[in-house]
């Protein structure tokens, strides 16, 4: 069954925080990114745990091997659920997050580790430069290749979810951001209804602004979560 996932792109903890505190008993997961991650660092993702959060880290990390094995051992360490590292960094660094990750084990539990393929905010006109290539080709190409180097899963938009999954299978994890109900504006280009990306197949949903950004999260959370399980079959 398909989860929602809430991103906590605040630049102030105490907004994250009163946020899941709203959320709890509706949602699970929470992703924490660049912003609240810049501002606050490990302790916003201790103190959404300490609410009972399950943390999706949304890094992209992207470097050599080395800095990529280091911060993944320590993100493992602080028991995150999941964490992302950009595929375009190619198959030394991935594996070279897996070992972090391997290294990083204790009583924390061990994070999917997702490849990012192409961001949901580029189309095709903004991937021309690399030679104008197709987006959906070239994000299933991505994918392919993560799987193969041993990531679990890869995040894509929900347009590509049916191709991949088709191709590597149930059990390789779709997250899944630019999830819009209506016409939400925003710098997202590659968007997707809740009830298309669960018929697609994927595992998480990721949704910020439109939650985040409304005059009521909750109501605007719960009205995502309604909608995500009216389009799982069987459900009405």
């Amino acid at each position: 069954m398909a989860e929602l996932i809430v991103a906590l792109d605040y630049p102030e903890l105490s907004l994250a925080l009163n946020l899941v505190k709203s959320l709890q008993g509706r949602v699970a997961w929470f992703k924490i990114g660049l912003e609240l991650f810049s501002s606050h660092g490990p302790e916003a993702v201790h103190e959404v745990q300490a609410l009972g959060g399950n943390v999706f880290l949304d890094l992209k990390l992207m470097d050599i091997p080395n800095t990529v094995q280091a911060a993944v051992r320590t993100a493992t360490r602080m028991g995150v659920g999941m964490l992302t590292v950009h595929l375009s960094g190619g198959k030394r660094m991935v594996q070279a997050a897996l070992q972090g990750r391997e290294e990083g084990l204790g009583t924390a539990g061990s994070p999917l580790i997702l490849g990012v393929t192409l961001l949901t905010s580029l189309d095709r006109e903004d991937i021309a430069w690399m030679g104008n290539p197709n987006p959906a080709e070239l994000v299933l190409h991505m994918a392919s290749s993560g799987r193969a180097w041993g990531v679990d899963g890869v995040v894509c938009s929900a347009v590509e979810v049916g191709q991949i999954k088709k191709r590597l299978g149930p059990s390789c994890v779709c997250v899944t951001p630019g999830i819009r109900i209506d016409a939400f504006t925003d710098d997202q280009a590659r968007t997707s209804t809740p009830s298309a990306a669960v018929a697609a197949g994927a595992d998480y949903l990721v949704v910020g602004r439109p939650i985040t950004a409304s005059k009521d999260p909750v109501k605007s959370a719960d009205l995502f979560c309604a909608t995500l399980h009216s389009a799982l079959p069987g459900e009405s």
